[in-house]
């Protein structure tokens, strides 16, 4: 019995995604030096790894974007006007104790300067390196976004210690990482198509496995399956599989409810491939078909979709777009029962950065998910895609192989579960 379920078990090969070359961090950080005016910076990594004795360190996603370091404690000093040492990688020092606990770590030497693409590497304290900027560089900026009216980064606080200390000018510079990923280069859009693919693979794995009398849990086990069988290497964030009533909920995370014939089920789950996230929502009916009223919903969905993609035009921000959704789930009838934004960036993070009330780049890349959540009805529904922004405000819909119209979606789930 035990060979026959091994011989019957699909087994999951999947490849680790290719590092991007030392170059294109490099050239990110050149493009980063270009808008400083010949100041110099530092930003510190600000990543965590999550409560437990095991547990992965995750950068965040600047430092992740400029480095392509996954360190703990490492920081960046750029000096545009300086003739040699331009890019500066500060990593923390080693401690034999504590990598026989988490692994080796690399030691400083030509070959590690030449992984990270920077012009010398030295452990220490980055901020301390600011000190050396005169006489070269008569102003000092501030890199690290705003996130809070409290700057209590080490990364904000290191450059007003020092301009304070040496009588330089303090610029900010704090939007600037935003604008300058909020387009993506090919290399992260080529990951992220990767990170859908794999989505939909899990997918269809859920589209098989919503049927009355499994529990919602199941339905998860089973489509995260498939995104890592499919070669993802991680979740984008955690599973929402809403059914029945908890298909209103938004972020329903519990996912303990068995399935019940005649619900449908909101799926809210997405690979991530290389640190870039998908997102992807599909409602699935359990009898393999929706009812009348599901339907209604349904469409009323669907064509807030439509009227949003038809509005993506040059100039268009995501503000316009938000408008449209409202405007179509009006003339619905269901305005009311849409409570949440249309749709958000995508990149390194599932809620990337990004300008909300400007022109939409080339290269964004955005989630277009309206919804309408009738709790008092026992039912919610979600369709959510992802869209790439292309030059001339044409678009192109990253998702185009998941079935979206309402009979589609019924003739994936009778195809799945055959």
């Amino acid at each position: 019995m035990l060979i026959a379920l091994l011989l019957a078990f699909s087994h999951p090969n999947p490849q680790p995604p290719p590092d991007l070359p030392a170059s294109v961090y490099r050239e990110r950080r050149e493009r980063v030096m270009k808008e400083l005016g010949g100041c110099a910076t530092a930003i510190a990594a600000q990543g965590a790894a999550p409560p437990g004795p095991v547990s992965e360190f995750r950068q965040d996603d600047d430092f992740y974007w400029l480095t392509g370091v996954n360190e703990p404690d490492a920081w960046l000093v750029l000096f545009p006007k300086a003739k040699y040492r331009r890019q500066v990688l500060f990593l923390k020092p080693r401690d034999p104790e504590l990598e026989r606990w988490t692994g080796p770590r690399d030691p400083i030497s030509p070959a590690l300067k030449e992984k990270y693409g920077v012009d010398y590497v030295v452990r220490g304290n980055g901020g301390n390196a600011l000190l050396g900027a005169p006489p070269l560089h008569d102003c000092l900026a501030i890199l690290a976004p705003a996130d809070t009216l409290k700057d209590e980064r080490n990364d904000v606080q290191a450059p007003r210690q020092a301009a304070g200390a040496l009588g330089l000018k303090l610029v900010y510079k704090r939007d600037l990482l935003t604008r300058l990923r909020e387009a993506h280069g090919p290399e992260e859009i080529a990951l992220m198509e990767q990170a859908i693919a794999a989505t939909r693979a899990g997918h269809e794995a859920a589209a098989r496995a919503t049927v009355a009398g499994v529990s919602e849990r199941d339905v998860q086990t089973q489509m995260e399956f498939g995104f890592f069988s499919a070669g993802a290497t991680g979740l984008s964030y955690g599973p929402i599989v809403g059914s029945g009533e908890n298909g209103a909920v938004l972020h329903w995370g519990k996912n303990s409810r068995i399935l019940r014939d005649g619900d449908v089920v909101v799926i809210d789950s997405a690979a991530e491939y290389g640190r870039y996230a998908a997102d992807v929502t599909r409602t699935y009916p359990v009898s393999g078909k929706f009812s009348e009223e599901q339907a209604k919903v349904y469409r009323a969905v669907y064509q807030a979709q439509e009227d949003i993609f038809a509005a993506i035009k040059p100039g268009v921000a995501m503000v316009d777009l938000q408008e449209v959704a409202e405007q179509s789930l009006k003339r619905a009838g269901y305005l009311e029962k849409f409570i949440h934004g249309f749709g958000h960036f995508m990149g390194l993070n599932v809620h990337d950065v990004g300008f909300g009330s400007q022109p939409l780049p080339a290269g964004a890349i955005i989630t277009v998910e309206p919804g309408i959540y009738l709790p008092e009805r026992g039912f919610g529904v979600r369709i959510e895609d992802e869209v790439l922004i292309l030059p001339n405000g044409k678009w192109r819909l990253l998702t185009a192989d998941f079935p979206r119209k309402l009979e589609d979606v019924e003739a994936w789930v009778a195809r799945a579960r055959r």
